[in-house]
């Protein structure tokens, strides 16, 4: 996996590249919004839930929150810069007694966890914002914990109940987080349980959001072809425009208007069960109930993108 800045940087430049050489591209894992919106284009998607979704998630659970006073810190470029734009936006549409008293930006996979939670306990937050992951997360949890700051601080945080970050707090996981995640081990569907026997009889191991993310993007690229009945990069574009097709996590679709999909993610908190980190009282999260409205989509993407 790689980590979440290159990630994103190569994304944007595989998309232009996709744009240069009409070649559809289906981005798979990029976290920037800017993929599908200011520099979206007529042949590149994307899979995983955008940052302005994931945000819609956790503001419906962060509104319940008595906090008023909050702070946030994310890593300094377009991934964190989004999020915490995102959450700031649409937690003040919905409670605009709220207020923000801090922000913390440190340098991708360089965070100085006690000089970062110093500067943000000093503004007194109600709540904390979080959207680092990797290195930089266990080094703030840990920090917190050792400060006594979690889990006294409520904290709202993007993608820490995902497997791939659990597996690396173990018994540090800060209990009552309200995070996204994959509680794969508590998931029943059909589709769901399906794919994760098949799954562990392959690699004989759990599978994380990776899995999900790489096993969708496949079942969406098939199914392009199947419906375009041809490799034609024109016809996939055609195709992939409102394209359904299945996901572990249940049917998605790509938008026709940002290329966005509509798969979702799961909210809730997390938990320690035993000396592993596991989330709980989660709820899966449809994507298409936390997709922007089309003047948002609009206001952002270019044009000619949208032919």
């Amino acid at each position: 996996v790689l980590p979440g800045g290159f990630r994103s940087n190569v994304g944007l430049a595989l998309a232009d590249n996709s744009q240069k050489n009409k070649l559809v591209y289906i981005a798979s894992t990029p976290l920037t919004d800017a993929i599908v919106w200011e520099k979206g284009n007529r042949y590149t998607f994307r899979l995983r839930p955008s940052t302005y979704m994931q945000a819609a998630m956790l503001v419906e659970e962060a509104v319940k929150l008595p906090a008023k006073r909050w702070a946030t810190i994310a890593p300094n470029y377009e991934y964190g810069q989004s999020a915490v734009a995102s959450f700031k936006e649409l937690l003040k549409a919905k409670r605009p007694d709220v207020e923000f008293v801090g922000e913390q930006w440190p340098v991708l996979g360089k965070l100085e966890a006690g000089t970062t939670l110093q500067a943000i306990m000093q503004t007194k937050p109600d709540a904390i914002f979080n959207v680092t992951f990797g290195a930089d997360l266990a080094k703030l949890v840990r920090e917190g914990n050792q400060r006594g700051i979690f889990p006294k601080t409520p904290v709202v945080s993007v993608l820490s109940g995902e497997p791939e970050y659990l597996d690396v707090l173990k018994d540090e996981t800060p209990k009552g987080w309200i995070v996204t995640g994959y509680p794969w081990d508590q998931i029943d569907s059909r589709e769901h349980a399906s794919f994760a026997a098949n799954y562990y009889r392959r690699f004989n191991e759990y599978p994380k959001v990776g899995s999900v993310v790489g096993y969708a993007t496949m079942q969406a690229i098939f199914a392009a072809i199947k419906k375009a009945n041809s490799t034609d990069n024109e016809k996939l574009v055609t195709a992939l425009r409102g394209l359904k097709f299945s996901t572990p996590f249940g049917p998605a679709e790509f938008r026709a208007i940002d290329h966005q999909s509509t798969m979702g993610a799961f909210v809730g908190k997390l938990d320690l069960r035993g000396n592993k980190g596991t989330m709980v009282q989660w709820r899966y999260a449809d994507g298409k109930a936390y997709l922007p409205s089309d003047a948002y989509v609009r206001g952002r993407r270019p044009a000619e993108a949208m032919k």
